[in-house]
């Protein structure tokens, strides 16, 4: 987890690393670091299981994706 400096809020990291999951200040009840972490990874099994894909655009093999 990362507390943010910048803004209010955190940032949960997962695996893999680079996939950050952001909670903010007012989502968790609890503020403890297990908690905001917990709540962090159920937003991104949310996201995993419930997220439609609206707009895919793949440029592979086109002029423009040099």
């Amino acid at each position: 987890m990362i507390d943010l400096q910048d803004a209010e809020g955190w940032v949960v990291t997962g695996h893999p690393n680079d996939v950050f999951t952001y909670v903010g200040p007012d989502e968790p009840q609890d503020q403890s670091e297990s908690a905001v972490g917990l709540f962090g990874r159920s937003k991104r099994h949310r996201d995993g299981i419930e997220l439609h894909v609206v707009h895919v655009e793949d440029k592979r093999g086109s002029a423009d994706s040099a």
